[in-house]
């Protein structure tokens, strides 16, 4: 009977051996076939652009953002690989992130997230102001305490030194001053070529941080003529942690214009009244960031450092087929001139600010301080520039008073030679209007006088060049889907379809490119449109600048049949739940990393004593 048992028993341990080893086998063969599957997808090996070769290397690239994971929202799909081609970066951080989350959490998050991107932590500077407060508007002599610390001064968390500090062996006070002057230092020790900052997004220190720059780029431009970074301000805000969720498609969705009611005043394509959504700078994302399983992507993989933050569960609105960015022209020769007004204030059209704020916790506050207005009964309405030194002028740009209801129709430059030329109606959301002519030489001031206005006349800024077109540091040409605007990388076409129209991203704006097939049957040019036969399967699609053919991008389109494209939806899906499941073990993880489980078990057990009407202190 005995010996029975133990048999029953050992038969039992086999069959449970037994099952979990076909189990297994099952879970690995599936592993197996996942992953294969995955890599087909991602085969990139034909895709490539020019963009991140060489012509970064040995170029000082620095990056300026408000918070520890804000680096990543404005440039972590493109700084990486730019590093890695020799790029000398430095991200700078403003404020300490230290509302809510400890400094040193924040900020050994941001080194760990940046490290997964190959990024080491002797290139990140803190300043180590305190986040989430006022501070940018408060008036002299009122005190900014850090809500988490109470301290009054720049810091920075454990194992970390805040840039006065370092810089000049004492912590600065919480002031708007200081801040602006600890921007203007970093930026002259460094002295990049590139700078790329946060602008003026629906957050406090977003807001804050886009006005302190600008104040201490116009230092810096009116103290140092001869230095003329290239600037790139982007919205971490609209274009990303609040973005449409669009990750999961057949191909990667690029940047897309916000919906009007995530923007402060509708009645504009962004933030930033002035920038027109056309005019935006677009980088693609480099080789190897984007996957088809967003837990691929190296992206995810660094703000899943940011636990504090759940910044992971953006991922599927942040992680994109581009990077945009607008442009804010240095080389400004009224820098170095004398603007006076005939009534207004001269120093508002000439201080690199497009927009400012007052009440800056408000996300639908006005904006001000920021147009000068000429006075209605000022019969003159002449702004009047004297260079400190003769220029050469090929192009004056006028940015208009942004009250949509308020607007110059006209108005005539008059320069030192005696010559001419008329200034049409000005773009009535305050971009730049460019009136462009022959270069004029030696020329030691200028008038503009406005000639006809609607309601009333002002404007935001006035810039003179002495060339008209921007040189913006590099060369780049993208292909995109000309329908969609979405940039194209390795891309699916559905069995149905037969044709796809391509169309161009240019740095050059008039530049000409050649396009041709690198290889591929089926498939066919017409122009700029692939035309695909019954057996096509896959192309490489190559585009070149027509005088600089090492400025190229190139792609592949590959058809999916009908299997394939139900393999694909149903690989979606199974991507969709392996992003839920990681999502919940990275807000696991942060409960227990960041000692919030005992907090949140008690929120959960209030929760409960709520819904049953029990009141849990």
């Amino acid at each position: 009977m005995t010996k029975n048992v133990k048999n029953k028993t050992i038969k039992k341990k086999r069959a449970l051996l037994i099952a979990f080893m076909i189990f297994a086998l099952a879970v690995l063969a599936a592993v197996c076939i996942y992953e294969t599957e995955l890599n087909k997808l991602d085969s990139n090996n034909r895709v490539d652009n020019s963009f991140y070769d060489s012509q970064f290397k040995n170029k000082k690239i620095m990056v300026i953002v408000p918070h520890e994971d804000d680096d990543l929202l404005s440039v972590g799909q493109v700084l990486p690989q730019l590093y890695k081609n020799g790029a000398d970066v430095r991200i700078v951080v403003a404020t300490n992130g230290d509302k809510t989350i400890a400094a040193h959490t924040r900020q050994g998050e941001d080194c760990r997230a940046l490290k997964k991107l190959g990024i080491p932590r002797e290139k990140v500077t803190f300043l180590g102001y305190p986040d989430g407060t006022n501070m940018y508007v408060k008036k002299a002599g009122e005190k900014t305490y850090s809500y988490s610390t109470g301290l009054n001064h720049t810091y920075a968390g454990a194992g970390f030194r805040d840039y006065h500090f370092q810089k000049f062996g004492t912590h600065a006070e919480y002031t708007a001053e200081n801040l602006i002057g600890d921007m203007e230092s970093v930026i002259r020790e460094y002295r990049p070529d590139y700078i790329i900052a946060t602008d003026f997004d629906n957050h406090t220190d977003h807001r804050g941080i886009s006005m302190s720059f600008e104040t201490a780029m116009n230092r810096i431009l009116k103290s140092e003529n001869d230095y003329h970074p290239k600037i790139l301000k982007n919205f971490c805000y609209t274009s990303t942690w609040k973005a449409k969720p669009d990750f999961y498609s057949l191909n990667i969705k690029s940047v897309h214009k916000p919906t009007k009611e995530k923007l402060r005043d509708p009645s504009y394509e962004t933030n930033v009244p002035q920038y027109n959504w056309s005019d935006r700078v677009r980088i693609p994302v480099y080789k190897g960031s984007v996957s088809h399983s967003l837990l691929r992507c190296p992206e995810y993989k660094a703000l899943g450092e940011h636990l504090s933050q759940y910044a992971f569960v953006y991922s599927d609105r942040i992680i994109n087929g581009d990077m945009v960015y607008w442009t804010r022209r240095t080389d400004n020769l009224i820098n170095d001139a004398d603007v006076s007004v005939s009534s207004g204030e001269a120093e508002l059209i000439n201080n690199f600010m497009l927009v400012n704020i007052e009440k800056i916790r408000d996300p639908h506050a006005k904006l001000a301080e920021c147009v000068s207005k000429f006075n209605n009964n000022d019969a003159e309405k002449t702004v009047t520039v004297k260079f400190k030194h003769p220029k050469t002028v090929s192009c004056i740009s006028l940015y208009d008073d942004f009250d949509l209801s308020a607007n110059i129709t006209g108005g005539i430059i008059t320069f030192s030679d005696g010559s001419s030329v008329k200034v049409p109606k000005l773009n009535a959301n305050g971009s730049e209007t460019r009136v462009v002519f022959e270069p004029k030489h030696n020329i030691t001031s200028f008038t503009f006088k406005v000639t006809g206005y609607e309601k009333s006349a002002g404007l935001c800024e006035i810039e003179a060049f002495e060339q008209a077109d921007y040189d913006p540091g590099f060369s780049l040409i993208k292909l995109k889907n000309a329908e969609t605007d979405d940039y194209i990388y390795n891309y699916f076409i559905r069995p149905d379809e037969n044709s796809l129209t391509l169309g161009a991203y240019l740095s050059d704006p008039n530049a000409e490119y050649s396009l041709r097939i690198v290889d591929g049957d089926g498939v066919k040019l017409d122009g700029n449109k692939l035309i695909f036969d019954n057996d096509f399967k896959k192309c490489t699609v190559r585009a070149e600048l027509k005088d600089d053919p090492s400025t190229y991008d190139q792609i592949t389109v590959e058809r999916l049949n009908e299997s394939g494209l139900k393999k694909y939806e149903l690989f979606e899906k199974v991507n969709r739940l392996f992003f839920k499941i990681d999502s919940f073990r990275l807000k696991t993880k942060n409960l227990f990393v960041n000692g919030y489980f005992y907090e949140t078990l008690h929120k959960y057990i209030k929760m409960l004593g709520d819904k049953i009407g029990i009141n849990i202190k």
